[in-house]
């Protein structure tokens, strides 16, 4: 055996650099992430095929409240079947009617939890009914501190926003308690101006390079958007603009108005951009304050965390114009990774498993986007 060694000095010692070599870069975080996130891409990919409502094995599913003041919040919890931290991840539903049950958190939770993460998917009451209010601000900043105050976290804590829940994350992490707490956050398909997103809801055109854009946005945010507007109203108003536009557009109605519900009113039937800008500017005040607190620009200045945003050029909530704005607000200090996708629609990245000859070579190139997007949220939870 010595002899053998004696002989073999060199390839034994190379042979062994070769082990160190490959175990070191096996356990390197780059390589670790990489293939966790190949993992929750994979988990993800298979449960959108199958469709199916069957919990893999390594993980633990439940539905949890925690308290927000005087109420509690329900949630629903994912995370690996194991009694080890992990690093974790809140999921803000969009306006969506299933909210926290909606399929693709349900598979969103359980890929993340198959790759070693956990994942908390807060229920958001006034957003479930396509209303943005502080409530749901405040419920994931709970979030944030009930995962903090758990052993199941590592402590590293991410957030990400879809759609209108993108500006409700962005806000949450504005707050220095919470800020404190996260790593990173994601918004994906969110607005950064309310002004700007809602002037193009009403006017069905968005500006870009000084030009407006027709858009066509979705039907239900057409009806539900100026109902939201009338409900911030005055109260003595309140009436008279819901019969207006529910279609009672009468004189004898439109003379109950006072001056500044007639300003309301002319917002919300107008589709020329630069008068709904005018208008905007004559909005009731405490319409304007409550609008503007539930918008990332006038919060710029308090944020200051890692972001990752991205944006679908097809998209009929936000336009995708709204995250470059985004982008040059944050900054490159705090940008992880930025970009506009184009082979899926919204936030339905299942398009991207229906790849064709014809489109294969587009999917397949933002895939491996949709990977480094991921890729980038994992590494700063890691």
């Amino acid at each position: 055996m010595v002899q053998f060694i004696v002989d073999n000095w060199l390839w034994i010692l190379l042979a062994l650099l070769a082990v160190g070599l490959l175990t070191a870069f096996f356990m390197s975080k780059t390589v670790r992430v990489g293939i966790k996130t190949w993992a929750m891409i994979i988990s993800l990919s298979i449960s959108y095929k199958k469709n199916s409502g069957v919990v893999p094995k390594n993980v633990l599913v439940g539905e949890i409240t925690f308290r927000c003041g005087d109420r509690n919040i329900a949630a629903n919890l994912y995370r690996p079947a194991d009694k080890k931290p992990h690093p974790a991840l809140i999921l803000a539903h969009g306006a969506i009617q299933g909210g926290k049950d909606d399929r693709a958190l349900r598979f969103g939770g359980q890929g993340l939890a198959t790759a070693g993460y956990v994942a908390l998917v807060p229920q958001l009451e006034h957003l479930n009914r396509l209303r943005l209010h502080q409530d749901d601000v405040d419920a994931l900043a709970a979030g944030v501190r009930y995962l903090s105050e758990n052993k199941f976290c590592s402590g590293k804590i991410g957030l990400m926003g879809v759609c209108l829940s993108a500006n409700l994350v962005f806000l949450a992490t504005a707050r220095p308690e919470v800020k404190k707490n996260v790593s990173v956050i994601t918004c994906w398909g969110g607005f950064y101006n309310i002004h700007d997103w809602l002037q193009a809801v009403i006017a069905q055109r968005y500006i870009e390079g000084g030009r407006a854009v027709p858009w066509k946005p979705r039907e239900l945010l057409i009806n539900e958007a100026p109902k939201w507007l009338v409900e911030l109203s005055p109260a003595s108003d309140r009436a008279c603009l819901q019969k207006l536009i529910a279609g009672n557009d009468s004189a004898a109605v439109r003379e109950q108005l006072s001056e500044r519900g007639r300003v309301m009113y002319e917002l919300l039937s107008n589709h020329e951009p630069e008068k709904v800008k005018d208008l905007w500017a004559k909005l009731d005040p405490q319409v304007k304050r409550v609008l503007d607190s539930l918008s990332p620009h006038t919060k710029i200045e308090q944020y200051d965390t890692k972001i990752a945003i991205i944006h679908t050029f097809n998209d009929d909530v936000i336009p995708w114009v709204e995250s470059p704005k985004l982008l040059q607000a944050v900054g490159q200090k705090n940008k992880i990774y930025y970009r506009i996708f184009r082979q899926f629609y919204h936030v339905s990245i299942e398009d991207l498993l229906k790849a064709r000859i014809s489109n294969l070579h587009r999917v397949v190139a933002e895939g491996a986007q949709f990977y480094m997007y991921m890729y980038s949220i994992l590494y700063r939870l890691s």
